[in-house]
C-alpha cells in the first residue's frame, strides 16, 4: 500500500482543422477510425463498448468507451489494459470555428511506476497523432 498520493497527469493537445465540424466528428467519433488517422493501431474492434486496438509489433490495448454525446460531438474512454497504468481516462471535442473545428483531446493519466510523467511520456505522440488526423481530414476535404 502507498503511503504517498498518486499524482497524475492532467494534459491537453488541441489541432485546429480546415473541415467542417460534423465531417471531423464522422471520423474523430467513429470508435473504430482511430487507425485511419492513428498510424500505431493497424485494427480495431468493438463489442459493446469495449474498443481493442492492436499495433503492428503485436501489442493490444483495450479501452472501455464511457460517454457519448453526438450532438455536441464528445467522447470519452478509459485505457483498462495493455498499458502499465494505474488510472487512464481521457476525452475527444470536436468544437466548431470558424475555419473549420478544433479538436480537443484531454488526458487523464497516472502510470504504474508514480515517478514517470504521463504528460512527457504521451503529449508528442498525441500531437503526431492529430496531425495525421489533420492530414486525412484535410485531404479528404479536397
Amino acid at each position: 500500500m502507498r503511503d504517498d498520493p498518486v499524482m497524475g497527469s492532467d494534459f491537453g493537445v488541441d489541432i485546429d482543422v480546415a473541415v467542417p465540424a460534423a465531417t471531423a466528428w464522422a471520423l474523430v467519433g467513429d470508435p473504430c477510425g482511430v487507425p485511419k488517422w492513428y498510424p500505431l493501431y493497424e485494427t480495431c474492434t468493438l463489442e459493446g463498448s469495449t474498443r481493442t486496438l492492436s499495433r503492428a509489433d503485436g501489442a493490444t490495448l483495450v479501452e472501455e468507451l464511457l460517454t457519448r454525446d453526438d450532438d455536441a460531438m464528445t467522447y470519452s474512454y478509459a485505457v483498462t489494459s495493455g498499458l502499465p497504468l494505474a488510472e487512464h481516462h481521457a476525452s475527444f471535442a470536436v468544437v466548431p470555428t470558424p475555419s473549420g473545428c478544433r479538436v480537443e483531446w484531454h488526458t487523464h493519466a497516472v502510470h504504474e511506476d508514480a515517478s514517470i510523467d504521463m504528460e512527457e511520456r504521451l503529449v508528442d505522440r498525441q500531437r503526431e497523432a492529430l496531425e495525421g488526423l489533420r492530414a486525412v481530414l484535410e485531404g479528404n476535404a479536397a
